[in-house]
């Protein structure tokens, strides 16, 4: 299998960001970025300001080239469980599927309310909608475990919730005004 380019999910707490050596890293959401990996596997390693240099790559063209990847191999997607909450399984890197439009749109049709995420680690996702009850308790349950057993790559302790086709903090029961639109960081 040739080796192909991913956008992958990361803390951005992990990484200096001041030299040649350090990731190419976009800001995605409070304390995530968006790095880039060739894989599979894909996370090991990501692409450094020295490997686009040496590549003679544009970071534009890194990125579409990374979004045009992920979106030709999102019939690797595996969703597992049953409502109220179901779990994502993607290449190790599930959290990268936060980045895929066009998966989310059938996703949302499937849960009562907003969709709502959990991503405590870059290989985990579960989602549920914001109108269940049951289905938020077993997001939040998920994430408190996985951070009680630690994992190499944690990501956030905080859901997310999708609203107008954007990804933001999830705050239960909370007016939606301009005022609350996030500012803060995930952890």
């Amino acid at each position: 299998m040739p080796l192909a380019l991913l956008p992958v999910l990361t803390s951005l707490r992990e990484f200096r960001r001041d030299d040649v050596h350090s990731p190419v890293l976009d800001e995605f959401l409070g304390g995530l970025g968006v790095g880039y990996s060739y894989g599979p596997p894909y996370g090991q390693r990501l692409v450094t300001w020295a490997d686009l240099q040496r590549m003679e790559l544009p970071r534009r063209m890194l990125r579409r080239q990374a979004a045009d990847n992920l979106d030709a191999r999102l019939d690797a997607v595996g969703v597992h469980g049953q409502p109220p909450a179901l779990m994502l399984n993607f290449e190790g890197i599930a959290s990268t599927l936060l980045l895929a439009e066009g998966l989310w749109a059938s996703l949302e049709r499937s849960v009562p309310g907003e969709l709502v995420v959990g991503v405590p680690a870059r290989d985990v996702v579960i989602v549920t909608g914001s109108q269940s009850p049951p289905g938020l308790a077993k997001v939040r349950r998920a994430v408190d475990r996985v951070f009680f057993a630690g994992d190499r790559h944690l990501l956030s302790r905080k859901l997310l919730v999708r609203r107008r086709g954007i990804w933001e903090p999830y705050v239960p029961n909370q007016p939606r005004t301009p005022e609350a639109e996030y500012s803060g960081t995930l952890f």
